[in-house]
């Protein structure tokens, strides 16, 4: 006896229309701001109906995080490195150049902004933060050894991500290759 097969109803998703809307999204926040930017204004900028806009992402929330996370896995990848330290280097340069050569700092600027008077967008980037975090979390695992605990890989995190985004964000100041390099030697190496 066979198992019976279940088959989808309608067309299949269409991947095109994916990367359109997300396009579209960066697009239109980028230029608006979070609170200005509509579904109906992005699901026209990609050229789809806004109901295959809501069958993706049910509120413009949902949205803006995903394109977060779409800029930051494909901007800031993991890096494949059979050194730790270097490959956490590379990490620290792609979050540098995707937040200073791009608009994914505005992105993220413009979301915090609007994230203090708007708990549920607060907590769609919170959860993004979280997903990031755990990246950068085991680049600096890879680098320190299995001994620390999580509080400890936490508190690594804070002291090397911190100063990077402190620059960013708020005074401006440079960021070099040396500033980074320097930043990842602090961090306390495994003994083999």
């Amino acid at each position: 006896m066979t198992a019976p097969t279940t088959t989808r109803r309608g067309r299949p998703r269409d991947p095109a229309a994916d990367r359109a809307i997300l396009a579209a999204a960066r697009d239109v926040i980028g230029r608006r701001g979070f609170t200005g930017a509509s579904m109906e204004e992005i699901a026209r900028t990609a050229g789809v109906g806004k109901d295959t806009l809501y069958r993706r992402w049910s509120s413009k929330f949902e949205l803006a995080r995903a394109l977060l996370s779409h800029i930051a896995s494909t901007d800031v990848p993991i890096p494949a490195d059979d050194d730790p330290s270097f490959a956490l280097f590379v990490f620290l340069q792609d979050v540098v150049r995707v937040n200073r050569h791009s608009d994914f700092g505005s992105l993220v600027a413009g979301v915090i902004g609007e994230a203090a008077r708007n708990a549920e967008l607060a907590a769609a980037f919170a959860d993004f933060w979280a997903e990031r975090r755990q990246v950068a979390g085991g680049l600096v695992r890879d680098v320190v050894g299995p001994e620390p605990d999580d509080r400890e890989i936490d508190r690594l995190l804070d002291h090397l991500l911190g100063p990077v985004y402190y620059r960013l964000l708020l005074t401006g100041a440079p960021v070099s290759d040396q500033y980074l390099w320097d930043l990842v030697l602090s961090l306390p190496r495994h003994q083999s």
